[in-house]
């Protein structure tokens, strides 16, 4: 009896331990995904092939072979590999769910790959299998963080998810209640923040250091800027010493979002990711292009070329081509400006603001004044002297109709504001308010968002919220999406 028992209770421990190994986050599980996360899919591959000689049975080999062939999907924007790898999808999740519930590992390998397709179906413009798996993986990882709260890793993905559901335009806020969603932007940013550190203090989480960097700066770069924080962040990435696309990625738009593109040009140029290591993150020529379309350097179009030319996706093309059409128009080429600006409308889509913003530019009537395109690039880039210089050398004639009039204004406060002018750039904002309520363009909007900036900075918090509000109210301008996701951010700083 003795030994039956014995032989009964070694059967039950060895069954667990098979149960647990088979979703074992190991060594080379940690090194394929931090490949995959660098792009660098073949060595990604090789850990792969490795674990599976080694320990045939650990299932979680699929995370990042699935991470894998969705990020194929998604910086491709590729429809037919979405059809070739959609049958894996629930091949995998059925293999998952034959294994340990007692592993972290269990729901949470589950969660991510229903995110990882979300954003595969969401880029080639699927939505609603998107939306739907959004919403199994919100519930799933739920569920994980309420049965394993030390557990790290899932705060990743639920910490975006909350900071995204934090910013949802008012309009769509009934399908967030529908769906059962919850979450605040402070909520999210606190738990990637708690992933971000333990990416760079744990051994165990180090693979996770690309995703932790990236979900981090895209957040606090769009909705709670703190420039500290962002330094930080371009610091850590500089002490990095593997390259990574994606690494580049959030360094260069940190850099030009903080008026700093002759640092991104710089990057960029630095840092080159050859195609028989790395997978084409076609994006990046997007960003040199601009970055230096930003100071009007003479071979921006070599770039933006690149971009229009090799990217076989949609995002972003109207908006390339557009800048494409302002690099020969500021370059005096009148016949090449007009090729490219009538592309406009045959390419992409309209999906980002930027899209939308170049298409209805394709089909208005005339050219943009020089002056003030010359002033908002430099600007954009973080010239501000020669910004300004560009828009001083004009005179009051040069700007004849009451959109350009309205710009000049609204472009001299955006100067005196990065020049922390505050004084300056808020009579000039309040100008540009005032004046440009009744028309369609963003500038009022946009006015009135920095309005609740300054405030905020000068912590009277009272006329930050007011200027918030009052951004909201605006309708039907452009980039509202973006400007309204800005201004509902800032007022739920006000509130936390």
């Amino acid at each position: 009896m003795p030994k039956i028992n014995f032989k009964i209770f070694l059967f039950f421990i060895l069954s667990a331990s098979s149960a647990l190994a088979s979703l074992d986050f190991t060594y080379n599980c940690r090194k394929a995904y931090e490949h995959v996360t660098a792009l660098r899919f073949s060595k990604a591959n090789l850990y792969l092939d490795l674990e599976k000689k080694n320990n045939p049975n650990n299932k979680l080999t699929l995370l990042a072979e699935n991470y894998r062939d969705c990020m194929e999907i998604i910086l491709n924007e590729n429809k037919a590999q979405l059809n070739k790898f959609g049958s894996l999808k629930d091949e995998r999740l059925k293999l998952l769910e034959k294994e340990s519930e007692q592993s972290p590992y269990y729901l949470y390998a589950q969660a991510e790959i229903n995110m990882q397709w979300a954003f595969a179906h969401i880029k080639t413009g699927a939505y609603l299998t998107g939306v739907l798996e959004i919403n199994r993986a919100y519930k799933i990882l739920t569920k994980n963080v309420n049965k394993f709260p030390s557990f790290t890793p899932h705060y990743k993905s639920i910490g975006l998810l909350h900071s995204l559901i934090g910013v949802v335009p008012d309009e769509y806020k009934w399908a967030i209640n529908l769906l059962g969603f919850s979450g605040s932007l402070q909520q999210g940013n606190k738990e990637l923040q708690q992933f971000y550190n333990a990416a760079f203090n744990d051994t165990l989480n180090y693979c996770y250091q690309t995703e932790a960097t990236l979900m981090l700066g895209i957040i606090q770069l769009n909705f709670i800027p703190d420039e500290d924080n962002l330094n930080k962040i371009l610091l850590q990435i500089n002490q990095q010493k593997q390259k990574n696309p994606l690494l580049s990625f959030i360094y260069a738009d940190i850099c030009m979002h903080n008026g700093n593109s002759s640092e991104a040009v710089n990057h960029l140029l630095k840092n080159k990711y050859p195609e028989n290591i790395y997978f084409k993150f076609h994006y990046l020529n997007y960003m040199l292009g601009m970055a230096k379309l930003y100071h009007l350097e003479a071979d921006a179009n070599v770039y933006l070329e690149n971009y229009v030319n090799e990217f076989k996706g949609k995002t972003f093309l109207k908006a390339a081509y557009l800048k494409l059409a302002y690099h020969y128009l500021l370059h005096q080429n009148k016949e090449k400006y007009n090729y490219y600006l009538q592309e406009i409308p045959k390419h992409g889509n309209e999906i980002t603001d930027e899209d939308k913003a170049a298409e209805k530019e394709s089909k208005g009537s005339g050219s943009p004044n020089v002056y003030l395109l010359k002033s908002r690039l430099l600007f954009d880039g973080g010239y501000y002297n020669e910004s300004y210089t560009s828009l001083i050398r004009a005179n009051k004639i040069d700007f004849k109709t009451s959109k350009e009039q309205l710009e000049f204004i609204y472009r001299l406060g955006r100067i005196q504001h990065k020049k922390k002018n505050y004084n300056k750039a808020i009579n000039y904002y309040q100008i540009a308010l005032k004046n440009g309520a009744s028309y369609p363009y963003y500038f009022s909007a946009n006015a009135a968002l920095n309005l609740g900036l300054i405030y905020e900075e000068l912590e009277n918090n009272v006329k930050a919220k007011y200027y918030f509000e009052q951004c909201l109210t605006m309708k039907n301008h452009e980039y509202q999406r973006s400007i309204d996701q800005k201004a509902k951010a800032g007022l739920k700083r006000q509130v936390d």
